[in-house]
């Protein structure tokens, strides 16, 4: 009998081995009718006959088949499956394919030119299309046709197909209807609230003499609802709980100058009254009201309200206790103007992660987002370490979205975790022309991918970053190229390289500079809001086109030198906001050096402490307080003896002025300068302190007033202030996506004599810190 088992369990092994035979290959389209699609053949692994090892090759096979056919854009609609029939099996592909577009016609588009709408339509002759790809170009089309002040623009297609060509004939029709632009926004019945509120929370904006710029007063029906929520909500968070706001009403008698109004009833303003938290049984109601910020004559504003229903249900979830609900019953009084609040809870259970979730992630590894998960299996539920994992993935910037979720299992206190994302492009192509008051005119191409896998093509998918740019201008020409592993070996460490090519002609009248060379560097968190990065560069520096007139201080710096050096960069960042922060603090504080043990020809030592804080001031101002100290000295003899700096080079040396520091000056004019010709060289001390207010003047323009002060001293840790330049000038910021813009004016208070005091004009393109 044993025997027998024995021989019949090889039999069933040696049985679900066995090669397979594919005895045929079918194409059907969704009807299950067959049909001849020599393109499929193109994608599909394997051929009639071919005998393969196993039915699990088969299946990954053709999984792989149905990606590529997907990826490919020519079907509309792909499946594969594997029959088994007689002595082998049988692939089916099921497919749609996409016809080729033959012909576009446009009829109806008088206002907009024929071309521009095939442009807008973003469809092209010749490209593989459907129903899908039609539907979704006619969107394109009135949204194009809103950016240009046509919002009731009604566009509809047909077309007619041939399906032995593979051909299809499009028409596109426009009824474009009438130019309309919101020229102003009318509110009635609010008392308590003004105007200017009111419009600073809608998404739709009325017309203004930059509209051409902003794109405001355009007419988005679509954006109606979202505005209706916003005045409501405003209204609410100041203590109107029966606030009652109406549909946006379009006055068009006059098409282009519109009016938009809304009524508003703006009810009885609540204070609160009793607050009262039942049906807890685990934990006593002086634990729960810690996190209850609500205080009787407070203003009921309807957010502090939901802040404290989420305190009681964090209080729990941090405990173990998931699903706990929390219901907020409110008990308002006209007459009083007071309303109850009482939290009712429905108490949960204490909870255990069994398993984590992955959900919807198609090109990212799991593993580049199990790792910023802060929560663990085994671990007892919290509220706090899931709701904080979900913001570590958003801030990934991988996903338009994450959520996470609990699902019950079989026992009671054991429960899946599951996180559901969807992923957005990561990888970013710009090509444009930049211009500043320091770089002039500059040409840029710059490809990155911000989910970048070295290893695997499309190189997608774990979590590294990837920037080559190149800039060609007329005082400038750069090469970067960089990469970053933000979780080498994989611990929270992060690791880069930078490779670089840099010609500068813009640091002086005198000479040209050229950097080669590269960097890597280590970097890990240190706590909530600090960081600490180590870094080694070596680079090839090589000062050259000496001026035959320059000064001999500046004929000794030409030539090439090597310069190996090591810095570390402890960094406190607290800001809300990456960009166009309100409030918080950015600190940098790096010590350097240069030669030495290291080698290279340039022996320098140095520190630079960097700070920046930010206040919120009424009416949407900002207050930024910007300030810097550095100091650089030369040790040992390889630097040689200069006439100027005490042997640092003239690329180490330290200058102010420009539109990164002393705006009234010229970029690199304040600091010591040579006395033959007032050419600057630079010193080994510098100071600089900035204060600037931002004010809101409209959506997404602000204007500046601000006031800078530096001083350069010649020797090294000399910080006497007694010699320092300052201006005071207004400018304009425009946060425009992809082009933040910064136009500044400033004046010289405090001057030598060799400047001629008078104001400058400075403008930059990007954030500066």
């Amino acid at each position: 009998m044993k025997k027998a088992l024995t021989l019949l369990f090889a039999c069933l092994a040696l049985f679900s081995v066995q090669a397979e035979t594919v005895t045929n290959i079918r194409i059907v389209n969704q009807a299950g009718e067959s049909y001849d699609l020599s393109s499929v053949a193109a994608f599909t692994s394997f051929k009639i006959g071919e005998e393969v090892a196993d039915r699990e090759t088969i299946l990954a096979s053709i999984a792989v088949d149905v990606n590529r056919m997907r990826e490919s854009g020519r079907y509309s609609y792909v499946n594969a499956r594997m029959d088994v029939e007689g002595g082998g099996v049988i692939l089916v592909y099921t497919v749609q394919a996409k016809h080729r577009i033959r012909s576009i016609r446009i009829a109806g588009a008088d206002k907009m030119r024929k071309r521009k709408v095939l442009k807008k339509s973003e469809l092209e002759i010749g490209q593989f299309a459907d129903d899908a790809t039609f539907a979704q170009a006619t969107e394109k089309l009135k949204e194009a046709y809103r950016d240009f002040w046509y919002p009731d623009a009604k566009i509809t297609w047909s077309s007619s197909a041939d399906d032995e060509l593979g051909v299809v004939d499009l028409t596109l029709r426009v009824k474009e209807g009438g130019k309309l632009g919101i020229k102003k926004i009318v509110f009635e019945g609010n008392e308590f609230v003004e105007d200017k509120k009111l419009r600073k929370v809608m998404a739709q904006k009325q017309r203004w003499f930059l509209s051409f710029i902003t794109g405001a007063g355009k007419y988005k029906p679509e954006d109606t609802d979202m505005d209706v929520f916003a005045i409501k909500s405003l209204y609410m968070n100041a203590g109107f709980l029966d606030v009652v706001v109406y549909e946006p009403v379009l006055d068009s008698a006059k098409p282009k100058k519109s009016r938009l109004v809304i009524k508003i009833d703006e009810g009885r303003r609540y204070s609160i009254g009793k607050v009262a938290i039942t049906g807890m049984e685990e934990f006593s109601e002086q634990e729960l009201r810690y996190g209850v910020r609500l205080r009787p004559g407070d203003v009921a504003a309807y957010a502090s309200l939901s802040q404290a229903s989420e305190s009681i249900r964090a209080y729990y979830g941090n405990r173990g206790y998931i699903r706990t609900r929390v219901s907020q019953v409110l008990d308002a009084n006209a007459e009083t103007g007071t309303v109850d609040v009482r939290y009712e809870i429905t108490e949960g259970s204490i909870g255990y992660i069994n398993k984590i979730n992955i959900l919807g992630n198609e090109r990212t590894q799991d593993k580049v987002i199990r790792r910023e998960i802060v929560i663990y299996p085994g671990n007892q539920y919290n509220r706090s370490r899931v709701m904080t994992s979900e913001n570590i993935l958003r801030n990934l910037n991988y996903f338009e979205f994450v959520t996470a979720s609990e699902a019950e299992l079989e026992e009671s206190d054991k429960y899946d975790l599951n996180f559901q994302v969807k992923e957005k492009p990561t990888g970013q192509f710009s090509a444009g022309v930049g211009f500043s008051s320091v770089d002039s005119l500059v040409g840029y191409v710059e490809l990155s991918q911000g989910n970048f896998d070295y290893k695997t093509w499309p190189p997608i998918g774990a979590g590294q970053k990837f920037k080559i740019r190149a800039q060609l201008g007329t005082e400038r020409n750069d090469l970067d190229v960089s990469f970053v592993e933000p979780w080498f070996l994989n611990r929270k460490l992060s690791f880069g390289i930078d490779l670089f090519h840099r010609e500068a002609e813009y640091f002086s009248d005198d000479y040209d500079q050229k950097n080669d060379g590269g960097r890597i560097s280590l970097g890990k968190p240190l706590s909530r809001f600090t960081r600490g990065t180590v870094s080694y560069a070596l680079e090839n520096i090589n000062v050259y086109d000496v001026d035959s007139n320059a000064s001999d201080a500046l004929k000794e710096e030409e030539g090439t030198r090597i310069k190996s050096s090591l810095d570390f960069t402890w960094t406190r960042d607290t800001r809300d906001k990456f960009f166009n922060p309100t409030r918080g603090n950015k600190t940098l504080v790096t010590p350097y050096y240069s030669g030495g043990s290291l080698g290279g020809e340039t022996d320098i030592f140095g520190g630079r402490i960097k700070s920046t804080q930010y206040w919120p001031l009424i009416g949407g101002m900002v207050l930024n307080l910007r300030g810097q100290i550095e100091s650089v000295e030369a040790y040992g003899d390889s630097n040689g003896s200069t006439s100027y700096g005490d042997g640092v080079p003239i690329f180490d040396r330290l200058f102010l002025g420009g539109s990164y520091t002393l705006r009234g000056f010229e970029y690199r004019d304040v600091g010591p300068k040579d006395p033959d010709d007032g050419e600057p060289v630079g010193g080994n001390s510098s100071l600089y302190g900035t204060l600037e207010l931002t004010y809101p003047i409209w959506n997404k323009i602000r204007g500046a007033t601000f006031y800078d002060w530096g001083v350069v001293n010649a020797d090294s840790w000399d910080f006497d202030p007694s010699n320092y330049y300052d201006n005071w000038g207004i400018g304009l910021r425009f946060d425009l996506p992809g082009f933040p813009l910064h136009l500044d004016y400033a004046w010289p208070m405090t001057y030598d004599d060799e400047q001629d005091g008078k104001g400058r004009f400075n403008f930059l393109i990007g954030h500066s810190f």
